[in-house]
């Protein structure tokens, strides 16, 4: 019987070729390059077996740690050691200081007028994975049964992604080994994620969308039990579209309310209606959230664009910040007359006002980073300041001790930085311990809850797959651009941000946010099990 393996047949083949037939004689040369390439492609071989296990590692163990960190912030704030008052102000030296810092640290050094060109497909890809996931976020509520009162609740989970604090730690963690460079991709590779926080920051608040938020509480929506009946296809918003304008007949009006929440929501319109918008947060109106950073840049984002739609688009002088019950007729008089006589004048145009109110929300600590970052990093007399870039052609500035003048800068916000990712996942973790599944389970719309997380960590990841190849094929990614390649694939696949239950709880009329707590403990859960596999599948597409 012979044993003669594959790569022992290609060996003999090769050295065989090897033989002069004229004088048979040998080629010692062609022997030894035989021999090479024999234990080259056993040596390959062995290689492979490691990459699958060096893939599964490496898309394991940042996680790990990230979950272990998560795990101790639910185990402080489930024990009473973490209140939510702790929380609020961990969030403010997150969001506020330390997330700003590990910004201006990692975008200084890392981008230069050769890469900085990957802004623009990172802008173009956090954007669309947003638009893609409202959309099917959309399909999903029109398709499944979604209470009533989180409408707008189910787009936005699907659409907005939590791109703060998770991506950091995997993305930092994994940019560290082979095949990166560790001196140079995690720093490149976390300025990358910090495009896509920024990009979330002027779309969740600056863009309106945690306003929307609102539209699931608004005067005649359902709440409570009420808000679980279920609502066939053509009383749901695209579905109404479909029959009016396709079928060409009305879809059959909604069940009216009882007289006494008609009554309610009647006062409760009036009363929001005369309102005087303010960036005062009321203890009424979010309890202990009131002091969260979010919520208040949700409000101070909303103040000017509110003013212009109540007391300028209406023509109608506002009364004072909530007015009683008592006294809402009389001051619905005193208010008619006052503007009969003397109706106010427009100062500013409401586009402008619309404009400002905008860009009032897009100033934060972490735009302001991004801002102040990008100029010095591609600036070579002002980088020199910061960093050494001797090496690169630029200036070689040096203080007493050596280093550039102004590197105590750059070391302060690396020491103020390097807490963002662990104080993040901690807050996380905290907010975890707070959440209320409603009982019993039942309740829950359990297909809708699994549509979600499989869009999210699923189908949008196999969307993002297709166009970062895509844009890699057209030139606007360079395809040895490993760290950015790993960063747009692997923030397709985040789960929700848990900005959207602080905003929610805020706009409630309990101040609860059930359904949403549901819809983020189970995308959380999977995101373990399907981050480990997007991380292995990126590191072998990169």
């Amino acid at each position: 019987m012979s044993l003669r393996s594959p790569l022992w047949s290609d060996l003999s083949t090769t050295s065989s070729r090897a033989f002069r037939v004229d004088d048979s004689s040998l080629s010692l040369d062609a022997i030894g390059s035989s021999l090479h390439i024999g234990f080259s492609s056993l040596a390959v071989s062995g290689l492979t077996m490691l990459s699958a296990g060096y893939l599964i590692y490496s898309g394991v163990m940042p996680l790990v740690k990230s979950f272990f960190t998560i795990f101790f912030g639910w185990l402080l704030a489930n024990r009473g050691m973490f209140p939510p008052v702790a929380s609020r102000g961990a969030s403010h030296v997150a969001m506020s200081v330390a997330l700003p810092a590990l910004i201006f640290s990692s975008v200084v050094p890392a981008f230069t007028p050769s890469n900085v060109s990957v802004l623009g497909p990172m802008f173009l890809l956090s954007f669309l994975y947003q638009g893609l996931g409202c959309l099917l976020g959309i399909l999903i509520r029109e398709v499944c049964y979604v209470p009533r009162n989180f409408w707008q609740g189910i787009v936005l989970v699907t659409g907005m992604s939590n791109w703060g604090n998770l991506p950091y730690a995997v993305v930092m963690s994994v940019t560290a080994q082979p095949p990166f460079d560790p001196n140079t991709d995690p720093a490149l590779a976390s300025s990358c994620v910090s495009v896509f926080v920024v990009t979330y920051f002027l779309t969740f608040f600056s863009g309106g969308a945690a306003r929307s938020l609102s539209w699931d509480y608004l005067p005649g929506v359902p709440q409570g039990e009420e808000a679980e009946r279920p609502v066939p296809w053509r009383e749901k918003p695209i579905g109404r579209l479909i029959v009016r304008y396709l079928f060409r007949t009305r879809a059959p009006p909604q069940p009216p309310s009882t007289p006494e929440k008609n009554v309610e929501f009647k006062e409760e319109k009036t009363l929001r209606e005369s309102e005087v918008p303010s960036t005062e947060v009321h203890p009424d109106d979010v309890r202990y959230f009131n002091d969260d950073s979010d919520v208040q840049l949700t409000r101070r984002s909303s103040c000017l664009s509110t003013v212009s739609k109540n007391a300028i688009a209406a023509d109608v002088i506002p009364l004072s910040r909530r007015p009683s019950v008592a006294h809402l007729s009389a001051s619905a008089h005193t208010l008619h007359e006052t503007a009969s006589v003397a109706p106010p004048t427009r100062i500013f145009p409401q586009w402008l006002l619309q404009v400002l109110g905008f860009l009032n929300g897009a100033v934060t600590p972490i735009t302001v980073s991004l801002a102040v970052s990008i100029p010095i990093a591609l600036i070579q007399d002002l980088k020199a300041l910061f960093v050494d870039v001797s090496d690169s052609g630029g200036p070689s500035w040096h203080g007493p001790d050596g280093r550039p003048p102004l590197a105590f800068v750059m070391d302060t916000a690396q020491f103020i930085g390097n807490m963002s990712v662990p104080l993040a996942l901690v807050i996380l973790g905290a907010s975890f311990a707070w959440l209320r599944i409603p009982r019993p389970l039942s309740r829950l719309p359990i297909l809708a809850m699994i549509l979600v997380t499989v869009a999210k960590l699923v189908v949008l990841p196999i969307i993002g797959i297709f166009l970062v190849q895509s844009m890699v094929t057209g030139g606007l990614i360079d395809k040895n651009a490993k760290a950015e390649k790993f960063v747009a694939i692997f923030l397709s696949g985040v789960p929700a941000a848990v900005n959207q239950l602080l905003v929610t709880a805020v706009y409630s009329p309990d101040g609860t946010s059930d359904t949403l707590s549901a819809f983020l403990l189970i995308q959380y859960i999977a995101t373990f099990f399907s981050s480990a596999a997007l991380t292995a599948v990126t590191l072998l597409l990169v």
